[in-house]
């Protein structure tokens, strides 16, 4: 298999991964508006659990994929048309990310009712933001 053949399994095994990602997302705020209980935390956590390794994964998907286009510009193995799909498949990860984002946000926004929980619900989503590995 060509470089081409494997910038295109790595764009898509990154696009079903964020897609998985995102129904994660969108499946907690289908079934939580707020976090109200401990119970709805413990849901979040999770959530966030389970996002933060598929965003690992994804680093590891898109990272490989870059590397391999690179090394096929640089070695001229990736001919012209393979150059192209390599960036056009590359902005599509770039706008794919942001449509993902948008639910990462909306997650990060909910109410917490319960002020005994704010402060744990504030740690998970700093977390989550500035951090390789969940610490909670």
């Amino acid at each position: 298999m060509g470089y081409t053949g494997w910038i295109l399994i790595l764009f898509v095994l990154g696009i079903i991964n964020l897609i998985t990602g995102v129904k994660g997302i969108r499946s907690f705020l289908s079934q939580n508006s707020s976090i109200r209980t401990y119970q709805n935390l413990q849901s979040f956590k999770s959530m966030v659990r389970k996002q933060m390794y598929q965003t690992l994964l994804q680093l590891v998907i898109l990272g490989t994929m870059t590397v391999i286009g690179i090394i096929g510009i640089s070695t001229g193995k990736l001919n012209f048309n393979g150059t192209l799909l390599f960036l056009l498949l590359n902005v599509i990860n770039i706008f794919a990310g942001k449509w993902g984002k948008v639910f990462e946000k909306k997650v990060k926004l909910l109410k917490v009712e319960d002020p005994n929980l704010l402060a744990e619900y504030k740690s998970v989503c700093s977390t989550w933001g500035r951090k390789p590995f969940p610490d909670f």
